[in-house]
């Protein structure tokens, strides 16, 4: 009997990453036409099974609204449309604005691999807002600034006191990289005042991009009628000078 031929495994491409379980399989979306700005204010109702036929050819826009929990299984999903979709795509925003006793809103199992991820299925994105993380750290936001060449705006504002707030090294690999996201002119990131080496890696940073807004904002929970609503500070900063508080 001739022998058998067998599919060429390439082990090291192939085998899921050191501590990752492996990805769940899943298969190539149909193209449609979808909408120009695709909503999905639930994560089950509106997401699952479903988001295929709101993000098609003329999608520009995702937003994930007050009744939507984002994970990295979301981005997955997003992986499988078609590339001509995805490139197509230039904002993605993420609202966190529920903090009731039974809210549903947070995208805090957003990982940096996620973001990475992200960065390479949607490489044409200009906007991104992401509220509500608390797993995306300097690496994550790093991942941003040096992948998506064509950001303008970006936001990364965390959860309440579950997030790990940025350090001064981001702002530090930043000002060594004028190559990074050379139009963003908006970038929103967690408060981290109290921290001098954070703040001063700040300024000297804004300084080297006098066109650049950096937003620290920080958020608490207030009660209100017997339940809980979500508010914020903001504290923008241009050409290494503080210019407003909101």
């Amino acid at each position: 009997m001739p022998p058998v031929r067998t599919a060429k495994v390439n082990s090291a491409a192939d085998a899921p990453a050191p501590g990752l379980e492996t990805p769940k399989k899943r298969l190539l979306k149909p193209v449609t036409k979808g909408l120009k700005t695709a909503t999905f204010n639930w994560s089950t109702k509106e997401w699952d099974g479903l988001y295929h036929r709101s993000i098609g050819t003329a999608t520009r826009n995702i937003h994930f609204g007050h009744r939507f929990v984002l994970t990295d299984e979301h981005i997955e999903d997003i992986a499988v449309l078609a590339r001509p979709v995805r490139e197509k795509i230039t904002q993605l925003s993420f609202r966190y604005s529920d903090v009731s006793y039974d809210a549903k809103n947070d995208a805090r199992a957003v990982t940096n691999q996620g973001a990475l991820r992200l960065t390479k299925i949607l490489p044409n994105l200009k906007v991104l807002k992401l509220q509500g993380t608390a797993e995306i750290t300097d690496d994550g936001i790093a991942a941003f600034l040096k992948n998506l060449r064509s950001l303008q705006i970006l936001g990364v504002t965390g959860t309440i006191g579950m997030s790990e707030k940025p350090s001064g090294k981001l702002f530090d690999e930043f000002l060594q990289h004028p190559e990074w996201a050379p139009d963003l002119r908006s970038l929103a990131i967690k408060d981290n005042e109290s921290d001098k080496v954070f703040m001063k890696s700040m300024r000297e940073m804004s300084r080297s991009r006098p066109s650049l807004i950096v937003s620290l904002v920080s958020r608490s929970e207030e009660k209100k009628w017997g339940d809980w609503e979500l508010t914020s500070t903001t504290k923008d900063f241009s050409n290494g000078r503080k210019m407003s508080t909101r």
